[in-house]
C-alpha cells in the first residue's frame, strides 16, 4: 500500500554549482552553447544559450571577426550567470528569489532586445 511506502535511501541536496565560460573558438573550432560554458541548468535556458550562439558564432564568421564572438557571448552570458549561481545556491528567503527572479527575467529582456535587433539587421539586409 502506498500510505506505508517509504524512500529507499535519503534524499541528498545539491546546492548547485558556480559557472564559468570557457574560450569560446580557436584556430579551426568553435563552442556554442554548453559545449562552451557550464551553467546550472536550474533556470532552463540551455537552449536558448546555444542558438543565440550560433547565431553571434555565423555572425562573427561572416564578419571573419571570432574575438566578436566570444566577446557577445561572454556580455551577453553575464547577469544571466550571476543570477542563475544565486538561485541555484538555495541560499535565500524567499523575498530574495523573488528579487532574483526579477533580475533573471530583466537579463533575459536584455538578450530577446539582441535577439530582436538581429532579426531586424536581417531584415533590412534582406531588402
Amino acid at each position: 500500500e502506498l500510505a506505508a511506502a517509504r524512500p529507499a535511501a535519503r534524499a541528498i541536496g545539491f546546492a548547485g554549482q558556480n559557472g564559468h565560460l570557457r574560450t569560446a573558438a580557436g584556430k579551426g573550432w568553435a563552442l556554442v552553447g554548453d559545449a562552451g560554458y557550464f551553467k546550472d541548468p536550474l533556470t532552463a535556458h540551455g537552449i536558448t544559450d546555444a542558438l543565440r550562439d550560433a547565431e553571434i558564432l555565423a555572425r562573427s564568421i561572416l564578419r571573419g571577426n571570432l574575438r566578436a564572438y566570444q566577446a557577445t557571448r561572454d556580455a551577453l552570458s553575464r547577469d544571466l550567470f550571476e543570477v542563475t549561481d544565486e538561485i541555484a545556491s538555495f541560499d535565500w528567503d524567499l523575498d530574495a528569489l523573488k528579487a532574483m527572479h526579477k533580475r533573471l527575467n530583466q537579463a533575459m529582456k536584455a538578450e530577446q532586445d539582441w535577439m530582436f535587433s538581429v532579426l531586424e539587421d536581417t531584415a533590412r539586409l534582406a531588402s
